[in-house]
């Protein structure tokens, strides 16, 4: 047996219950967990709206529609999942045309914390 014992991890399925927290208050959201994105974003109106900001930088991405260049800004966050809390920088962008106002990034993600489990449904 290892002198250091694993840590615990929560399952977690593709679409997750989040709170995002800023200086303006907290909103329980629904998030998409993404293995594929580095960052973790968040809707420019929920971030307007919990006081995120002002932006710490700026950070240029590759929109998956035909391959643009889009700067977002970058600004301290702190998100919740399964109960574990992560103070962070979190990319803000418009998601308002898109089902999910938050998407959970590989920053969250490589922390080890969590199974994703697909086939779980979602709340």
């Amino acid at each position: 047996m290892s002198a250091v014992a694993e840590k615990e991890k929560d399952v977690i399925r593709l679409v997750e219950r989040v709170i995002v927290r800023g200086p303006g208050g907290e909103e329980k959201v629904r998030a998409k967990i993404d293995t594929g994105a580095d960052r973790t974003t968040v809707d420019k109106i929920l971030a307007d709206r919990l006081e995120l900001g002002p932006a710490v930088s700026r950070v240029t991405i590759k929109a998956s529609a035909a391959g643009q260049k889009v700067e977002r800004p970058v600004v301290d966050a702190s998100i919740v999942i399964s109960g574990r809390v992560y103070e962070l920088k979190v990319g803000v962008a418009d998601r308002s045309q898109m089902k999910y106002r938050v998407i959970i990034g590989r920053d969250i993600l490589r922390s080890g914390d969590f199974l994703i489990d697909p086939s779980r449904r979602k709340k």
